[in-house]
């Protein structure tokens, strides 16, 4: 799968459902290979964060009370800032329901 076959087929799961960070980072990884350090696995995973927001998507957290997925407030840079603490704290590349959700609120 190509990676601009890989970015629509996140987009359109956002569309649907929430993201789960896990699967953004399958694409992450496949784009770096298995041979990557965390570093360039963290950087790629950004960068298709960051290709998402460019295309609507936001990075946000599920809650049990409606409407069940709340955005991060703030632009871009801060979300990605945001996300590369949460990862670097974390030590390892998300598993799956951990840090954030990826949806496309415009849906």
């Amino acid at each position: 799968m190509s990676e601009e076959d890989a970015l629509e087929y996140l987009l359109a799961c956002a569309r649907e459902e929430w993201v789960g960070l896990s699967t953004v980072a399958a694409v992450a990884e496949a784009k770096v290979g298995n041979d990557a350090t965390f570093a360039e696995t963290t950087s790629a995973l950004l960068s298709v964060v960051g290709a998402l927001i460019d295309h609507g998507a936001v990075p946000g957290d599920l809650v049990g009370e409606s409407p069940g997925f709340v955005p991060w407030r703030g632009p871009k840079g801060q979300a990605l800032a945001r996300l590369a603490c949460e990862i670097r704290v974390l030590g390892e590349i998300p598993s799956p329901a951990e840090l954030c959700w990826i949806h496309d609120p415009s849906a």
